[in-house]
């Protein structure tokens, strides 16, 4: 049987897990990278940063980066969003 301390730790990490798995949906596509880069865009001081930040995490989840670099992350972007406003 379960202790109530050991019910809450165990509930914690479930939570932890659950956020881990929806942050992991979001960063796999390409609009879901973007939209999670532009919601954290101010808490750094350059749009590059954010970038290197966001495709960090990208490869801490996934083993890999999304963007092998900056300037191709921008080049992407500008044709998503061309693609987009089609």
């Amino acid at each position: 049987m379960m202790t109530p301390a050991e019910a809450n730790v165990l509930r914690i990490e479930i939570e932890k897990l659950q956020e881990k798995v929806e942050l992991m949906r979001k960063l796999s596509t390409a609009s879901g990278f973007y939209s999670y880069y532009f919601s954290k865009i101010l808490e750094y001081p350059s749009n590059k940063a954010c970038f290197h930040s966001v495709n960090e995490l990208y490869h801490e989840l996934f083993g890999q980066y999304r963007y092998s670099d900056y300037d191709y992350f921008r080049v992407s972007l500008t044709r998503f969003n061309k693609k987009e406003k089609k």
